[in-house]
């Protein structure tokens, strides 16, 4: 399916890898310029540097989607460099460990709703500009 988002901005969380990275990757194949967001500063550089070989534009933010300021600061970061956020694909995710429930850590457990949940909630909430 080919989608058109020349002169369109998306900012992807999770952006350094896996789900993410593919993603962002889309989004550049089809004429997004995207805003790159991740925690890890290499994967995301990594992945905003493919889409520029591949010709297109990228941002990257290093941020924790878990925190309030870093969400609002990638806002504005995406706001400063393209003028407007017109896909917000909260992708950012992890598993944590494996264990049965009896057995599982309450502290992996809240990192996990802090990331999946938490980050994801963050995001809409943050003031920004669509057109």
């Amino acid at each position: 399916m080919d989608l058109d988002f020349a002169g369109k901005v998306a900012l992807i969380t999770g952006a350094g890898n896996g789900i993410g990275r593919a993603t962002t990757l889309a989004f550049a194949k089809s004429g997004a310029k995207v805003v790159v967001v991740d925690r890890d500063t290499a994967g995301g550089e990594a992945t905003a540097g493919i889409v520029r070989q591949q010709g297109g534009q990228a941002h990257l933010v290093t941020a924790d989607v878990t925190k309030s300021a870093e969400v609002r600061a990638y806002v504005k970061a995406a706001l400063d460099a393209y003028g407007a956020i017109d896909c917000f694909f909260n992708n950012a995710g992890i598993e944590g460990k494996w264990a049965h429930t009896a057995e599982h850590d309450e502290d992996a457990f809240d990192q996990v709703i802090a990331v999946n949940v938490k980050g994801v909630f963050l995001g809409p909430m943050s003031p920004r500009s669509t057109r």
